[in-house]
């Protein structure tokens, strides 16, 4: 492939085009819900106001209208109500609004239909993201294979059970107990199903194998900031010829159950202390963007678009699942309320749950900006 000609600016903007192509596709997914079931959508929007530029479908003259700023034509003008497809100012984002969302009584709208269609509507954005990340991915492997990877020991703190079993930086782990380790995560639950025991590891050496004992640390012994053997982990991946399309989609669905099963694993890794808390801080836009730009680099290194490809599927994932979780003002908290409803049997009042979602919306946008604050005096990715 032919060198990304990217500089900061460069970055910026592919950045920003992957982002607004995941939101794109994620409200492209309520949108297309919501059709599906009679729901009429007022307005489909990417970026957030102030709008700038916008197009209606003019049932009276059988074609896109197009307008600026707030110069909505009305439904008379136009010979009936139309969706709005807006384009705003604020790139990052986007919307769709159904009618009557917290109105019961409105014709057609969202709080009307039924409870089946509700949920339809609220998880068709992140099952969208979610099937578009597994085509992605799919591509992804299509392009390239990856080849076993290589864990290494990138640091090895002085005083702990790791340099007591003379294992040194730059080590190459082959296995635990018998078990071959593919990945940071294998030595990591074998170290957490172990710790106060002892456990054999086998590693490479400037090309000599090297067996050593180590007893990985209770929670009680282990200092604060270090793990239970008190290394740092490394993993390289080397790129090797595409697989063909049925075994790519079989990598495919394997790379996005891992990721399912490590988001599901991290608070009790977090509670057993196997992996640190800024191990698994939250990522905010800035540090999406920094992973980005590093990805963007291996792609011109690797000559190749696989690590593109896969960021954008496996931003995708995330994508989908964070707006699952079950917190106000996300779809899954909105899909909690309509459950609430099918189990008590009435609904609770949309008064009261636009209260709940609009705190949460505070919330969440305070979380955003402690996230962003980390992002920026501590990078996720040091240059």
């Amino acid at each position: 492939m032919d060198a990304l000609p990217f500089g900061t600016a460069g970055n910026i903007i592919a950045f920003l085009v992957i982002l607004n192509g995941l939101v794109f596709v994620h409200e492209l997914g309520h949108y297309l819900a919501s059709r599906s079931v009679g729901v009429f959508v007022e307005e489909f929007a990417l970026g957030f106001p102030p709008r700038l530029i916008g197009t209606v479908w003019s049932k009276r003259e059988r074609k896109l209208k197009f307008f600026f700023g707030g110069q909505v034509p009305t439904p008379e003008a136009l010979g009936g109500e139309s969706t709005v497809y807006s384009l705003n100012l604020l790139p990052i984002g986007g919307f769709v609004r159904p009618r009557g969302e917290d109105d019961p009584n409105a014709n057609d709208g969202l709080a009307t239909a039924s409870k089946r269609a509700r949920i339809w509507i609220l998880a068709a954005g992140s099952l969208f993201n979610l099937v578009f990340a597994f085509l992605l991915l799919t591509i992804a492997f299509r392009i390239n294979s990856i080849q076993d990877p290589i864990v290494s020991l990138s640091q090895v703190v002085p005083g702990s059970p790791a340099e007591a079993a003379g294992l040194l930086p730059g080590d190459v782990l082959v296995s635990v107990d018998g078990l071959p380790i593919a990945s940071t995560s294998d030595l990591l639950e074998q170290v957490s199903a172990n710790r106060g025991r002892d456990i054999t590891l086998v590693v490479m050496r400037a090309e000599q194998e090297v067996v050593v004992s180590v007893r990985p640390r209770l929670p009680s012994e282990t200092p604060e900031g270090q793990g239970a053997m008190g290394v740092g982990l490394s993993q390289t991946q080397a790129l090797g010829p595409g697989y063909d399309w049925p075994e790519a989609t079989q990598h495919a669905g394997a790379l996005m159950v891992d990721q399912f099963r490590q988001l599901a694993s991290l608070p009790g890794r977090l509670i057993q202390g196997t992996i640190r808390p800024e191990e698994a801080r939250p990522v905010g836009i800035v540090g999406m963007f920094q992973v980005t730009e590093v990805v963007i680099e291996a792609t011109q290194v690797t000559e190749s678009w696989f690590p593109l490809v896969q960021l954008i599927g496996l931003i995708s994932v995330a994508l989908g699942l964070t707006n699952l979780l079950p917190l106000p003002a996300l779809d899954g908290g909105r899909i909690l309320f309509v459950l609430v409803e099918a189990i008590r049997g009435r609904r609770i009042d949309p008064a009261r749950e636009g209260l709940v979602h609009l705190a949460g919306m505070v919330m969440l946008l305070g979380l955003m900006a402690v996230i962003t604050y980390f992002d920026v005096v501590n990078p996720i990715i040091q240059r």
